[in-house]
């Protein structure tokens, strides 16, 4: 399989993301619909193609169509019970979310340290993790969608589209309901530090997602940030397929 021929594909809940498997980690191309990657892919001479998808089936059902029509080989990635030595704690590994389980594969390559991971994005993720077994996680509505849907199911309560770069007490509604919500967000960074604290000695936070900027600026350990740790979860299948 020749690397630069793979192309790596992350299909969120609001965005898509996909780079080769030999470009750099950080350069990925974010689109909002499929119509620019379906023009990427026809254009690309490509042998592979390896997606992740939480998002609509009818988006991996349309690539595997133009996969298959531009014969290049289709790879939908799920999630595993274990893989790269990581044990799944879950019961039934396939209820996990695959951009779950692809973001600790990710992170796993960081640090040998214990660690969690936390995707904020649509919604925000947390997973445990420590010598190679996943303890567990939690899931929380992301900043964005805990804001709409306080909006939505209140009244004289405005939409402000300002996103707070630190947490602070507000002093007008529209301010207090993003404030709100920012110490929401940071409270499950706070909760899971805790949680890592008790158990281990030393640990590590690994930051990931559109919105972990917002989590960043509350950290004040031993902490991480990466950018694509789904495709970089990604690229682990695609590497072992390649050299084994």
């Amino acid at each position: 399989m020749q690397t630069n021929s793979v192309l790596l594909v992350d299909i969120g809940n609001t965005r898509i993301k996909y780079r080769l498997l030999t470009d750099d980690g950080d350069n990925v191309t974010t689109v909002d619909d499929l119509s620019a990657l379906i023009t990427y892919v026809e254009a690309a001479p490509l042998t592979h193609l390896y997606i992740a998808n939480v998002g609509k089936p009818t988006v991996e059902e349309a690539l595997a169509q133009l996969c298959n029509e531009q014969q290049i080989i289709f790879c939908a990635v799920k999630t595993e019970s274990e893989a790269f030595g990581i044990t799944n704690s879950y019961r039934n590994p396939q209820k996990m979310g695959v951009d779950r389980w692809l973001a600790i594969l990710g992170a796993a390559k960081l640090t040998d340290k214990p660690f969690a991971v936390i995707d904020a994005g649509t919604a925000v993720t947390v997973d445990f993790v420590a010598d190679g077994q996943h303890l567990g996680g939690w899931i929380a509505p992301g900043f964005h969608t805990m804001k709409k849907a306080l909006l939505s199911n209140t009244t004289r309560v405005f939409e402000n589209e300002t996103v707070p770069e630190q947490l602070m007490a507000a002093s007008d509604t529209e301010e207090c309901v993003a404030m709100g919500c920012l110490a929401a967000l940071q409270g499950v960074f706070w909760s899971a530090k805790r949680r890592l604290n008790n158990q281990f000695k030393e640990n590590v936070i690994i930051f990931t997602g559109g919105d972990k900027k917002l989590l960043t600026s509350a950290c004040d350990g031993d902490s991480l940030s990466a950018a694509n740790l789904v495709i970089d979860g990604l690229a682990r299948y695609a590497e072992k397929a390649s050299f084994g």
